[in-house]
């Protein structure tokens, strides 16, 4: 269940939602003055007030998936040839208190339907990714795959950017047994450094010498667009093996490092960069 930020309560917008900053049962004056230099009915003024106001939204805790329902309230009611959008802007019979409207607004929104579109739009442009982060599908969905489905523990081909790896190492193999010193967590942001050796090099540039391949690697990983995450265990440097498999809109990435650390995870784009390849054994 979707909770209300703040709260245990369940989060159930209402198109009211939407427009609440501009309706207040105390405006502080400095919020008055800012709306009061914009009419609502004019059409830039109004693009400006969508995405300066409307999509700016003040909840600290609010997250991708109440940005998800929002929107989906709100195409509902779009779809609804007969909806009448001019009641959202007026009070609500069981409030005790009238709202204030911003002192030098006009009485009356003119177009409203007009107001809303324009709302979605701004809100599937700026919030294109955070869209895109709750439409992936869980992680107890990704667990539940057939093993047939899932991807190989030789990863490096199948992610977003292969040519970072080829760049260095042409069509080598890649490596399935590195090391790294642990992972760094950043809001919905996943990155690893890894290093090892270069165990099962089938193929080569041709203008390389024997005596110059490189026997090792090192490279960068980070997992990007985090929706849904699982950590467990207790060492989390040492031998690290990564599987990753394709799901729609994103990737369910499986992390094993050390002795029982697992990381799990549903993500929009996993990447490697700073690939390096050497003669020596570089740190992990």
């Amino acid at each position: 269940m979707l909770c209300h930020p703040g709260s245990n309560q369940p989060y159930q917008p209402s198109l009211r939602h939407w427009v609440s900053c501009f309706m207040r049962y105390d405006m502080p004056p400095a919020l008055d003055a800012e709306l009061s230099r914009y009419n609502p009915n004019a059409d830039e003024d109004r693009d400006y007030l969508i995405r300066q106001h409307c999509l700016a939204r003040t909840h600290g805790e609010e997250n991708f998936r109440h940005r998800r329902l929002l929107v989906e309230v709100l195409q509902e009611a779009l779809a609804d040839p007969g909806y009448d959008f001019q009641h959202v802007w007026e009070d609500d019979e069981d409030d005790y208190e009238d709202s204030q409207w911003p002192s030098t607004w006009p009485a009356r929104i003119e177009n409203s339907r007009d107001f809303f579109q324009r709302l979605l739009n701004a809100a599937q442009e700026l919030w294109r990714d955070d869209l895109a982060r709750a439409s992936l599908p869980s992680l107890a969905h990704c667990r539940a795959l057939p093993e047939r489905d899932l991807g190989t523990y030789d990863w490096l081909f199948a992610v977003d950017n292969p040519a970072a790896w080829k760049a260095v190492f042409g069509m080598a193999a890649s490596p399935y047994d590195l090391a790294t010193r642990g992972p760094v967590f950043q809001d919905e942001q996943l990155s690893l450094h890894l290093a090892g050796a270069l165990t099962r090099l089938t193929s080569r540039p041709s203008t390389w010498p024997d005596s110059q391949a490189p026997s090792h690697c090192a490279l960068d990983l980070t997992v990007q667009g985090i929706s849904d995450l699982a950590v467990s265990g207790t060492r989390f440097d040492g031998r690290a093996r990564t599987r990753i498999t394709a799901v729609p809109g994103g990737y369910f990435l499986q992390l094993k490092i050390g002795f029982d650390c697992l990381i799990e995870c549903v993500a929009l784009s996993v990447s490697i960069s700073n690939v390096q390849g050497s003669r020596e054994e570089p740190r992990p």
